[in-house]
């Protein structure tokens, strides 16, 4: 397999040819798609990564000086984090377990179409191939309020979201409505957590729509919550 090396602002990233990876790289390290001028990752932080996916986002946080625990079922994606990690000299807790909102210790995990890794899920089956992955419930991940989380888990962070009682110091997440295109269910989701946090940053639908509609693009919205 082909694989070259990336570089911005001083971090190395390596991308496998044909796969979702230099996408990855472009929208979560050039592109910086979790952060925004109003929220930040600080040094001193610990951040909890819900869907490490190939490590972009905890090459952020540890070069700005904050630890990270990261959350990934994909073992050949983890085998990426540790490759990143390693070439850029950092360290970081990886646990090959999917977050998740049932008692289930084992579930199906879909695989995103044409080598899109960024896009496996346990809840939308892409019709392509499927592999059975090792779960852990988001309460005995998500302990600790002074903890910063970010989620992007195609799906599964509905459930997780709309359950948790523990809030995260801040949080930034991807819904995803080609998983579940309720307009309804995502402003339910958003008031709830403009009841838990001073400050939440989302996108906002036009009340004449109850579904996301197919031409709207993308099929996700990022949500930023802090205090």
């Amino acid at each position: 397999m082909k694989v070259k090396e990336l570089n911005h602002n001083g971090l190395k990233f390596l991308v496998r040819d044909g796969f979702s990876d230099e996408k990855t790289f472009e929208e979560v390290i050039v592109g910086e798609t979790y952060k925004r001028r109003y929220f930040d990752i600080k040094e001193g932080e610990h951040w909890i990564d819900l869907g490490g996916n190939v490590g972009a986002f905890a090459l952020n946080v540890i070069s700005n000086g904050a630890t990270v625990d990261i959350y990934e079922p994909d073992p050949f994606s983890c085998q990426q984090i540790e490759k990143n990690l390693k070439l850029n000299g950092f360290d970081a807790n990886i646990i090959q377990k999917a977050v998740v909102s049932t008692d289930l210790k084992r579930m199906t995990m879909y695989v995103g179409n044409n080598n899109q890794v960024w896009r496996n899920s346990l809840y939308k089956n892409w019709g392509n191939q499927k592999f059975t992955v090792d779960c852990i419930h988001f309460s005995e991940v998500i302990k600790n309020n002074a903890d910063c989380c970010k989620m992007d888990i195609e799906g599964a962070e509905m459930p997780i979201l709309e359950a948790m009682d523990i809030m995260p110091n801040k949080m930034v997440f991807e819904w995803s409505f080609d998983v579940d295109e309720s307009l309804t269910r995502y402003r339910e989701l958003v008031k709830r957590m403009e009841g838990k946090y001073k400050t939440v940053k989302a996108p906002n639908y036009s009340d004449a729509y109850v579904t996301w509609q197919k031409s709207w693009f993308p099929a996700c919205a990022n949500v930023f919550c802090y205090d």
